[in-house]
């Protein structure tokens, strides 16, 4: 009798993970839902060929510290980057959520690649955007996708004064990917 309780129950996980592999994931699902803001044509484009395009140091140290005040001294943002804070931005990356919020991500990062979350690559500083969103999203996962919202420009630090990133987005939409043609492409 043991032995055929355990073989039904073994046959019963067995049904369940074959029923759960021909469901569609929640990602994908999420993924086939969106639409891009009615206003796209507002937003300058911009992408990571262009925001990754100069070296930038990342001190191991908090920028209160001379040695990291002297590597942040020796870094300097292109003009043409600059340019971009404070506008209404349009950007393709990919989605690495950081928090949730009632089943929405309220706050991640927009990846260049997928070499992060992939491969174990930690990506150049200018290869990501913090990006806020305050309504959230639902995560779109391993895919590009377009990100729309107000772009800023300059180095963000955590509580412990700590470099952790030069790009943040307060993501207003986001959308299915569709070349975005830049300003130097037209």
């Amino acid at each position: 009798m043991k032995y055929k309780v355990t073989g039904l129950c073994f046959l019963a996980i067995s049904i369940s993970c074959v029923l759960d592999i021909g469901r569609t994931s929640p990602s994908l699902e999420n993924y086939n839902q969106l639409v891009h803001p009615e206003n796209i044509d507002s937003f300058v484009v911009t992408g990571f060929d262009q925001l990754s395009d100069f070296s930038f140091k990342v001190p191991d140290f908090p920028r209160t510290d001379s040695k990291a005040q002297e590597i942040l001294k020796g870094n300097k943002i292109p003009a043409l980057v600059k340019c971009l804070s404070g506008q209404r931005v349009a950007i393709q990356g990919f989605m690495f959520p950081l928090r949730y919020s009632d089943g929405k991500v309220t706050q991640f990062l927009i990846l260049r690649d997928q070499s992060w979350c992939c491969y174990g690559t930690i990506p150049e500083v200018t290869e990501w955007v913090v990006a806020v969103s305050e309504s959230g999203f639902k995560p779109v996962l391993d895919v590009p996708i377009n990100f729309y919202g107000k772009f800023i420009v300059g180095e963000q630090y955590d509580k412990n004064d700590f470099l952790v990133g030069i790009y943040k987005m307060e993501c207003s939409s986001i959308g299915p990917p569709i070349p975005l043609v830049t300003a130097v492409d037209k």
